[in-house]
């Protein structure tokens, strides 16, 4: 009977356990199913959005969440492997982060983890033997867990948490979340960076399509290399770029150079884009680069990074001496890339960054290797268009000329013939004094039209325009009786073709005034070309004679006169001191040339 009445106790003693056990897992099924649920929550949110910055931040974010943590970071790793160059954070005020100072670099357990990248936890960070402490103002903390990110089997980072909030260590199921997290943040950064990679590589294709048009459009080579380098330093981030060209004389000149700061640094298209203003710098305009290793380099047609840090000599090196024409900073990655293509060496794109940037320079260098390609490949073809467009001229002009010589002349001069002829029988003195005048107007009609034939002809390198000049006032001595001074001042390269052609006429008429008239002992001709502002040719004849005689006929003068009204300049003759005359020709020089 007592047996019989303590059974039922036992069986209800049993029955309760097992509902408790019942309920317990019951309980630990739903926290599961919960957990699972923000896991995939946390890895919808992470995959949200496809700016790095913020998938980065979303990350650190996502795993605090999801294993109560009062901390967490978000290392990244930098090109060498071993050193944090980013670390993003949640948990710190403001005030905190800027108590702290500068961010971790990868020492103590962070380090660890760098070292060998597997999930790690630890109960108090203080107590492992690589604990490398913290710097002061740093909160305290205790619990730690981290595990790497990787990115096709490649390590990008490591999640840091601390702190776990309600329970003194963080678990093994802890640990799992994070891991399954770590693994979809891979895949979201990857994500990211793809797209930016992407929209990058559209900026660059765009840039190089506006600067081939500009090319083949006919602007001018400065123009074109000014918005290149202003849009290879905005896409880059970098703080200072800069175009360099070969010249006629083989010399690498730069001709464009955009620093960071000042100006907006916003996208521009060519038309909006001022090469005037703020964001281009006019003061190394010109300046030849000489050293021997520029050729080098273009001639090996290969990219050099080179990155100078605190400590190390880097004015010696190209680098340096590219940092030096417009960056505060004098260490940092600097670019070098050689524009080249066949057998064509075109010249150089250097670009330089602030030392903080090392981390993203390699992408970077990898989209700025094509543009190099493409801009060599637009040049070229720019300038052998260019080249084919002055064959055809000169061709037409030849055409012009032997018509104007074979047909125009010769009725002229058979027209003044029979004028002569016509004058010699006329009986009235005004009559023939009329023929007379007809017939010299004739012959000067000539000389006009010979001289434009010859100046149809004219095409000339900068060397055989001076030497041509040089060439004209020799030949004037024995009108003369003296050699003329002559200076000249400026690049003739920055002429056009026509300038170029009422350059010799100016002189040649002025010069050839001083012989009829002036009766002097000396003449300064001298010819400037001023690229600063707004360009312009100046050329200034000036005699010790006897003055200009007010009776003389002016239409040499005349004709002066609408040469420089052509190109919106001005003509003026004056008095010397103390005797003589001063003739002043000046003619702006066009942006563009026309040719």
């Amino acid at each position: 009977m007592a047996r019989e009445q303590s059974w039922p106790s036992t069986a209800a003693l049993d029955l309760d356990d097992l509902l408790d056990e019942l309920r317990g897992r019951a309980q630990a099924s739903t926290q599961a199913q919960q957990r699972l649920s923000a896991l995939l929550d946390a890895v919808m949110a992470v995959n949200a959005g496809l700016d790095l910055a913020e998938v980065l931040t979303r990350i650190v974010r996502s795993a605090c969440e999801l294993v109560d943590a009062k901390y967490g970071a978000l290392g990244v790793l930098g090109p060498d492997g071993e050193h944090l160059v980013e670390f993003v954070t949640r948990g710190l005020t403001p005030e905190e982060h800027e108590a702290i100072g500068d961010l971790p670099r990868g020492h103590g357990v962070l380090g660890l983890l760098i070292r060998d990248p597997r999930p790690l936890r630890l109960g108090n960070l203080a107590d492992h033997a690589d604990s490398y402490g913290f710097p002061p103002n740093h909160p305290p903390m205790g619990s730690f867990m981290g595990t790497p990110v990787l990115i096709r089997d490649q390590v990008f980072g490591n999640l840091y948490l601390t702190e776990k909030i309600g329970a003194t260590g963080f678990t093994a199921e802890d640990e799992a979340i994070l891991v399954a997290l770590a693994a979809a943040a891979g895949i979201a950064i990857d994500n990211a960076r793809l797209f930016e990679r992407t929209r990058r590589q559209r900026q660059w294709m765009a840039t190089t399509g506006e600067v081939s048009q500009m090319l083949l459009e006919g602007r001018d080579e400065a123009t074109a290399m000014a918005y290149l380098a202003h849009q290879a330093r905005t896409l880059s981030r970098a703080e200072l770029a800069v175009v360099a060209l070969y010249d006629d004389n083989a010399e690498l000149v730069v001709c464009a150079t955009d620093t960071e700061g000042t100006a907006s640094d916003t996208e521009t298209t060519p038309d909006e884009h001022d090469t005037a203003g703020a964001t281009t710098s006019r003061a190394t305009e010109g300046l030849v680069l000489d050293d021997v290793r520029w050729r080098h380099l273009v001639a090996g047609r290969s990219p050099v990074l080179v990155v100078t840090r605190e400590g190390e000599q880097a004015d010696a090196s190209l680098a340096g001496a590219v940092r030096q024409l417009d960056t505060t900073d004098p260490h940092g990655p600097t670019a070098l890339l050689p524009i080249a293509i066949g057998t064509d060496e075109v010249g150089v794109l250097a670009v330089a960054w602030t030392p903080d940037a090392e981390p993203i320079v390699s992408d970077l260098l990898e989209l700025l290797v094509p543009l190099t390609h493409q801009l060599a490949l637009a040049l070229v073809a720019a300038r052998n268009q260019h080249a084919r467009s002055q064959v055809a001229l000169l061709e037409d002009r030849d055409r012009i000329a032997r018509d104007m010589h074979d047909h125009v002349i010769q009725r002229l001069f058979a027209t003044g013939l029979s004028l002569q002829a016509t004058s010699r029988v006329a009986l009235a003195a005004p009559v023939r004094a009329r023929l007379d005048d007809a017939v010299e107007a004739l012959d000067e009609a000539i000389k006009d039209i010979r001289h434009t034939i010859f100046e149809l002809h004219r095409e000339k390198a900068p060397t055989v325009l001076r030497t041509e000049v040089e060439d004209l006032l020799r030949a004037a001595e024995d009108g003369l009786g003296f050699a003329p001074e002559l200076t000249i001042d400026g690049p003739l390269t920055s002429l056009t073709v026509e300038l170029e052609a009422d350059l010799v006429a100016v002189i040649r008429e002025a010069v050839s005034n001083v012989a009829r008239h002036a009766q002097g002992t000396s003449v300064d001709v001298s010819v400037v070309v001023s690229v600063g502002g707004r360009p312009t040719l100046t050329i200034t004849v000036s005699d010790n004679g006897i003055g200009l005689d007010p009776s003389a006929p002016r239409s040499g003068l005349s004709n002066l006169r609408a040469r420089a009204d052509k190109h919106g300049g001005s003509f003026r003759v004056e008095p010397n001191s103390p005797h003589g005359t001063v003739l002043t020709w000046a003619a702006e020089i066009p942006a563009e040339p026309s040719g």
